[in-house]
């Protein structure tokens, strides 16, 4: 399996569930925290942290332009889409009082996106952003960022592993075999402590104390993706500690993603990958498919493989890490699973609301007639898996149709759209409230995995990744097809 969520996360950094949920009070809501102002003191950086790749492409230090402009463009989009005419609590016209004689004071693009996201915060939910200009008009052909060491390549990079945040480390979760890191020797268990000379635990040190743990591990992963995010043939320098605690200095080559880049709508290009595969486990066949975005791009990659897969006795499907993507699509491929039109869940804005009806497969990729895959289904999770991910595993968990496995999902499911802004930014904000299939909310608590079963450093260090493991256990146990030898 290749890792796929770090360009992903570092090109948007932002949950998608895109055009296509119920509003959580503030205390249970995971979605935002206050906007720091400029007064605010994070722990300084190191000198060897230099500047980030994403900040040397930045243009925030340029002219606000007509700032008020701006302002009175966002706030009033989100008085005219916000599906809850209290604004969770806000007071809305006070709220512009107060912050529009700040936004007339921004003397440049990064003072001003700093009091819209201020604005954005006091919603206190999900998918409320600004997404710099430079980010949504990027090409996905590389990330210009003229990293030391550039090699003048012009397409996304990839180092083929992947990291989560572990008892306050950030630890090697997947080594993709052939990958760069692979091939220098990296292996799951290790811990990265360093990229380009800067420590990851600075980084780590700058969120803050209160951040609810799932919050946390995925800004920590966000701030780490725009730290290794380089182009083809960019050499990035990065130190381990390895299964033994041993100093690993290491210089990787960024390689091409292997994969295809999606661009939708006015957000920045994402790349787009999925794997399937097939498991023996216990005498059983079980597929495993796996894919890092919900794009239209991956949908007949999706249906290729259920129709290679549609033999096996069980299915598990690994979402770790994917941030979401374009809404509808759960309702097409839960409909490979569900033999019945039955709703996944409900989208409710202020007029109107939506039902994400499962659409049930009857028709292969050769036009054959076929029957929707009626055996076991496990979806693993974890609090990288958000949105529309949210959206497709709560929804089968909740009409009992999958079981889900690993840790509790991001809780950040509303449904969202793009707006270019007057100085070309992008808002991207929510227009909808979710709720599952039972009227459960999908925002703020999230998908709560049947079996939980955290990744642990222990655990990665002997090569084990439980979470996969004990969905593919259970999947063979509950496959009632004839063993084939």
């Amino acid at each position: 399996m290749r890792t796929m969520s770090r360009r992903l996360s570092a090109l948007l950094g932002v949950p998608l569930v895109l055009l296509g949920c119920r509003t959580v009070p503030p205390s249970q809501n995971l979605a935002s925290e206050p906007a720091p102002s400029a007064a605010v003191a994070l722990p300084p950086l190191p000198a060897a942290c230099g500047v980030s790749a994403a900040d040397a492409a930045s243009r925030a230090d340029e002219p606000a332009g007509d700032a008020v402009a701006v302002f009175d463009t966002a706030w009033t989009i989100i008085r005219r889409t916000h599906w809850d005419t209290t604004y969770n609590g806000v007071n809305w016209l006070a709220l512009r009082d107060t912050l529009r004689p700040r936004a007339a004071a921004a003397r440049t693009r990064g003072e001003l996106r700093l009091v819209l996201s201020d604005m954005l915060s006091r919603l206190r939910q999900s998918h409320f952003s600004i997404i710099p200009q430079e980010s949504a008009d990027a090409t996905g052909t590389g990330s210009g960022a003229g990293a030391p060491g550039r090699a003048g390549g012009d397409q996304p990079g990839w180092l083929g592993f992947d990291t989560r945040l572990i008892d306050g480390a950030m630890v090697v979760t997947q080594v993709d075999t052939g990958g760069p890191a692979w091939t220098a020797g990296v292996r799951t268990g290790w811990v990265l402590q360093a990229v380009g000379g800067c420590p990851t635990a600075a980084r780590v040190a700058r969120l803050p104390v209160s951040l609810e743990p799932r919050r946390r591990a995925l800004m920590a992963s966000q701030m780490l993706n725009r730290s290794l995010a380089g182009s083809t043939g960019d050499t990035t320098r990065l130190t381990f500690a390895d299964a033994r605690d041993a100093t690993k200095d290491l210089t990787l080559v960024q390689q091409t993603f292997p994969g295809s880049i999606a661009k939708f709508g006015n957000l920045p290009p994402m790349p787009a990958q999925l794997e399937w595969s097939r498991v023996r486990q216990d005498g059983r066949t079980v597929g495993v498919i796996r894919f890092n975005v919900w794009m239209p791009v991956l949908s007949p990659a999706f249906d290729a493989a259920m129709d290679s897969l549609r033999s096996s006795d069980a299915i598990v499907i690994d979402v770790r890490g994917n941030l979401g993507g374009v809404g509808g699509m759960s309702m097409g491929i839960a409909g490979h699973f569900l033999d019945t039109s039955v709703a996944i869940g409900v989208m409710t804005q202020r007029t109107s609301n939506l039902r994400f009806v499962a659409n049930p497969r009857r028709v292969n990729g050769r036009n054959q007639t076929v029957k929707p895959f009626a055996g076991p289904l496990a979806i693993v999770v974890d609090p990288l898996s958000a949105s529309t991910t949210e959206i497709f595993a709560g929804g089968l968990q909740l009409l009992k149709r999958a079981t889900i496995f690993g840790s509790q999902s991001a809780g950040q499911a509303l449904p969202s759209v793009p707006e270019r802004l007057p100085n070309g930014d992008i808002l991207y904000h929510a227009i909808a409230d979710f709720v599952g299939p039972t009227g459960k909310p999908v925002e703020g608590e999230g998908v709560i995995p049947d079996r939980v079963v955290p990744l642990t450093r222990p655990e990665l260090v002997k090569g084990r990744d439980a979470a996969l493991e004990a969905a593919l256990r259970w999947a063979a146990q509950q496959a009632t097809r004839p063993i084939v030898p």
